[in-house]
């Protein structure tokens, strides 16, 4: 944050080939250091009808807002956000190859768990996003899905600490809840001593969202607001109401991107304008964010849109 002022903003040929793609792919470092891999998180792609190859342009299966889950376990999640999961299986991941092991599912080609030989891409990590090429690969549909263009980063969903019996606190909005940190650091312990940290930490918060939205997850997506808003929300009436239209809402694909620089107001207050595209529609929006307990959270909440003249908020269209 550089100003306090307010501001608007085929598989391939035989295995000698497809080891020349991999190094290709690599960077040198890299390949000269042989870092362990690190390649979990969740993981977005949008189709559209233009993105679809010849012979499959009436394939409406593969259109839409797409997530990709690579789990510490080595399993894997892929859903379409207006359906859910419609494919899993298992992962290998080296430090150039990545292998999906087993695949089943309503889209994809099916990979036997102990009989099917791997589907193979080369990875890598470019500006957060995750670029993949085929090696070793002839379904149509996953080709399309995994390689049409980078697949962008999402962050993760916070989780309700557990309690002392162990069992989750936080069921839905309103609940008070121990909230994980959407960031660390300077600008999170020190109540943003250091500008540009602070937009890293909403600029993650952003992605928190979206990742809590692609995947449903309507009490990690309201453990990213304030009490302020808690308190509001819980006001207008039953919070199990709330959290079931949101759900069905949800089904929306979102996105959210910060338009120009965070701008102050105080060490624990900002606001930005932001981008959010709902319904193939994007409108720059102000958001207003607070820090507390460590962490920046919404202090606006950003689907009621400009405030009515009169009556309760309702989620915009």
């Amino acid at each position: 944050m550089r100003s306090r002022n307010p501001g608007v903003r085929a598989r391939t040929g035989g295995a000698l080939l497809a080891v020349l793609v991999v190094l290709a792919l690599l960077p040198a470092s890299s390949r000269a250091q042989g870092a362990a891999p690190d390649l979990t998180g969740l993981f977005s792609v949008r189709i559209t009808p233009q993105d679809l190859p010849a012979g499959q342009s009436d394939d409406a299966v593969l259109l839409g807002f797409w997530t990709l889950a690579l789990g510490e376990d080595g399993a894997f999640s892929l859903a379409r956000q207006d359906v859910g999961e419609v494919a899993s299986g298992t992962f290998r991941a080296g430090e150039v190859n990545l292998e999906f092991t087993a695949w089943r599912g309503l889209v994809g080609c099916a990979i036997p768990a102990e009989a099917g030989a791997p589907a193979t891409y080369a990875w890598r990590l470019q500006d957060g996003a995750l670029v993949l090429t085929a090696i070793d690969d002839v379904c149509a549909e996953r080709l399309t899905l995994l390689t049409t263009r980078p697949l962008g980063a999402l962050g993760a969903c916070p989780t309700p600490a557990p309690a002392a019996n162990g069992a989750p606190t936080g069921p839905g909005f309103g609940t008070p809840v121990s909230v994980a940190p959407a960031g660390q650091g300077v600008a999170a312990q020190e109540g943003a001593a250091d500008e540009a940290a602070v937009d890293a930490e909403i600029d993650r918060l952003l992605r928190q969202t979206v990742g809590c939205w692609a995947t449903g997850d309507v009490a990690g997506f309201m453990m990213l607001h304030s009490r302020r808003l808690a308190a509001e929300i819980g006001s207008m009436g039953p919070v199990e109401d709330f959290n079931r239209e949101l759900r069905n809402f949800m089904a929306t694909p979102l996105t959210l991107a910060r338009i120009g620089d965070v701008t102050l107001t105080d060490a624990t207050h900002a606001w930005a304008y932001v981008e959010i595209g709902l319904r193939g529609g994007a409108t720059p929006q102000r958001v207003d964010f607070v820090l507390e307990n460590g962490a920046w959270v919404f202090d606006s909440f950003f689907l009621f849109g400009p405030p009515l003249p009169m009556g309760p908020p309702v989620i915009a269209p």
